[in-house]
């Protein structure tokens, strides 16, 4: 790290994880994220309003990994959130990453209890953090 930065914003990068959108009951996956140059990460993951009156909801998000961003994804060990179960609602996990590969995914899950057709705002976000400045893009 740059001994002369204060400035955290030096440190990370911020990625999209899953847009923000109106979900169904089912699984999304994020784009791959290439991770080179970072060796922590956060994921957040966060609900808005349901529609269609469910009686419960969760919305469960994890990382993924693999070495070329397009097969051989498995979980990343310890990165998922604690499943969210109320509207509104915002959830994170701290994420060490020097032994993960090259290429991170979030993948989501979405389940309802009851409703008409219900749906779920939810999304999703990656902050990257490397071990030294971050050069501007």
């Amino acid at each position: 790290m740059n001994a002369n930065s204060t400035d955290a914003g030096v440190l990370v990068a911020i990625r999209s994880g899953t847009a923000p959108a109106a979900v169904v009951a089912g699984s999304r996956n994020s784009a791959a994220v290439d991770r080179r140059g970072f060796d922590s990460c956060v994921l957040a993951a966060q609900t808005g309003s349901a529609s269609g009156g469910p009686t419960s909801l969760t919305l469960a998000a994890k990382l993924q990994e693999s070495a070329d961003g397009s097969t051989g994804w498995t979980d990343v060990a310890g990165a998922a959130i604690e499943p969210l179960i109320s509207e509104n609602g915002v959830a994170r996990v701290n994420v060490r990453l020097p032994t993960a590969k090259r290429y991170l995914r979030v993948t989501e899950t979405v389940s309802f209890t009851g409703g008409t057709s219900p749906t779920l705002g939810a999304s999703s976000t990656l902050v990257l953090c490397g071990p030294d400045e971050i050069p501007a893009v």
